[in-house]
């Protein structure tokens, strides 16, 4: 009798040791989480980070953030904490009141389901798309100011059902998700051009001094790249300012479709951009500068019954393949080259060669 119930002792002792781990494993989650989001504005980064985190946190097979878009009237999946479901949803929305997302937008009111496939609020669109079924689901609104601005999903327990304690957790979570969203959006106005959506030309020279920095230190290459809009003041005479502004937005469309994630492109004046290609040599800038340019070539931009036709000229410069002792003298380098682009004609992309162009004043 004495060692039954000492062995039972032991197995409460066991037991609540166990739930004081579980305990202080959400409760260091908790923490990565805050301290993720008091250090990162990149929205996309920080918002993966979480999801990774509510996955542990809650012990889930995925977790997923879907956005509004206020224009569409739609709920667009925005990241998903894996990344091969992210490719096959990247182009899929819901309506309000569709599916358990769509009902927790439509209501601001948390559900949680552990029978998804008999409740007849759960749409399976998502799931035949990934190829997955779902069986229980939190879903909990992301809200900023009063206003929801998205929904955040925790999907499948692994060990039997979701808890009220689990969607209090998730509450927490989408309280800092929110917070994440909103900081990052708030950056981004700051530091991109309100017209192009490209980065402002301060970003740009805060940006090249540490893409130089870094690349100095690991000895790997840099290039920027410089456009300019061929001959943009006759676009604005002959068209209006309306048309060249269209056509500025045209031109900058056509490089956040073609710029890596690791790229950054900005608007460097009125008709002039920059692109920092990192870890890009000059041959890859070359490839990267010649597709802009051919894409724009090709575009047809239809304005008051006329078809506007409009190319651009581009200079490039690259480290270390040219001597540079400070990130301005590849600016000027590029901008040389351009300059060599706009001699020969225009419509075209030159590398900087200082037996050619002239060697850097810096």
């Amino acid at each position: 009798m004495f060692h039954r119930n000492q062995s039972k002792e032991l197995d409460n002792i066991r037991g609540q040791l166990s739930a004081m781990e579980n305990k202080n494993r959400q409760l260091r989650t908790l923490i990565e989480i805050n301290t993720y989001i008091a250090n990162s504005l990149e929205k996309e980064e920080v918002l993966k980070r979480i999801l990774n985190q509510t996955k542990i946190l809650l012990n889930c097979e995925s977790s997923s953030i879907l956005l509004v878009d206020r224009g569409l009237k739609q709920l667009n999946f925005a990241v998903l904490s894996k990344d091969e479901e992210g490719d096959l949803l990247k182009d899929a929305s819901l309506r309000m009141g569709e599916g358990i997302a769509g009902t927790v937008w439509q209501n601001g009111i948390p559900i949680l389901i552990n029978d998804a496939q008999n409740d007849p609020r759960f749409s399976d669109r998502a799931d035949k798309m990934v190829k997955n079924t779902t069986r229980s689901i939190i879903a909990v609104p992301l809200t900023v100011n009063g206003e929801i601005i998205g929904v955040i999903e925790a999907i499948n327990k692994l060990d039997g059902g979701f808890s009220i304690f689990d969607m209090q957790v998730l509450q927490f979570v989408s309280t800092q998700s929110a917070i994440a969203i909103n900081n990052a959006d708030l950056y981004n106005k700051a530091i991109r051009d309100g017209m192009t959506k490209l980065y402002i030309g301060k970003y740009f020279r805060e940006r090249l001094q540490e893409e130089w920095n870094r690349t100095s230190r690991k000895n790997h290459n840099l290039s920027v790249v410089i456009f300019d809009i061929d001959n943009f003041k006759g676009i604005n005479d002959t068209y209006g300012h309306q048309a060249g502004d269209r056509v500025i937005k045209e031109v900058a469309q056509v490089l956040l479709n073609n710029c890596r994630n690791i790229d950054i492109p900005c608007r460097y004046g009125g008709e002039e951009y920059t692109v920092i290609l990192p870890e890009t040599n000059r041959e890859e800038a070359c490839v990267f500068a010649e597709r802009v340019r051919s894409v724009v070539e090709s575009l047809r931009l239809e304005y008051d019954d006329v078809t506007i036709r409009f190319s651009i000229s581009g200079g490039i410069a690259t480290f270390p393949e040219v001597e540079a002792n400070h990130p301005s003298d590849l600016i000027e380098m590029a901008d040389m080259a351009l300059y060599h682009s706009k001699k020969q004609g225009r419509n075209r992309i030159s590398c900087y060669d200082p037996k050619v162009m002239g060697k850097s004043g810096k």
